[in-house]
């Protein structure tokens, strides 16, 4: 029983420790006055991610990831399976015990977030879409 106890807590540290992450990077999004962001309710086999995201009225189905070691190719292939879209993208927190620290903390670069390669040139080409659009409308104004 007292194993089991420990199991359960160790779960339970792990579970909050996510809850935590996703609704801290619901926060940040949620900053930005474009962005519409909410965590997802736990979904069983209808899970589509940890977080919903809207950007204008493009959804986005975000993965948080929380721990010291992750296969981030899997991981991200995964996340894209489930929710059934590109526009999928994966958020790594790495934690590592440091010396002399009883908490984990960030190692390195304190959060990588991940995507495919499709979805990256899809961003990338409406970014340069609105800046061409903005260098047309300010070269009319000059005119």
């Amino acid at each position: 029983v007292g194993s089991e106890m420990c199991i359960r807590d160790r779960v339970n540290k792990a579970k909050k420790q996510g809850t935590t992450y996703e609704t801290n990077i619901v926060k940040r999004l949620n900053s930005n006055s474009k962005f519409k962001s909410q965590r997802f309710a736990e979904g069983g086999s209808n899970d589509l991610g940890d977080i919903q995201l809207y950007v204008e009225d493009e959804e986005y189905f975000i993965e948080a990831k929380s721990r010291q070691n992750l296969n981030i190719h899997q991981s991200l292939n995964k996340a894209i399976d489930k929710s059934g879209s590109m526009n999928t993208i994966l958020f790594w927190k790495k934690l590592k015990k440091l010396d002399g620290n009883s908490r984990r903390s960030s190692d390195g670069v304190p959060e990588v977030v991940s995507m495919s390669y499709e979805l990256f040139v899809k961003l990338l080409s409406k970014y340069c879409l609105i800046i061409q659009n903005c260098m047309i409308m300010i070269y009319r104004l000059v005119q």
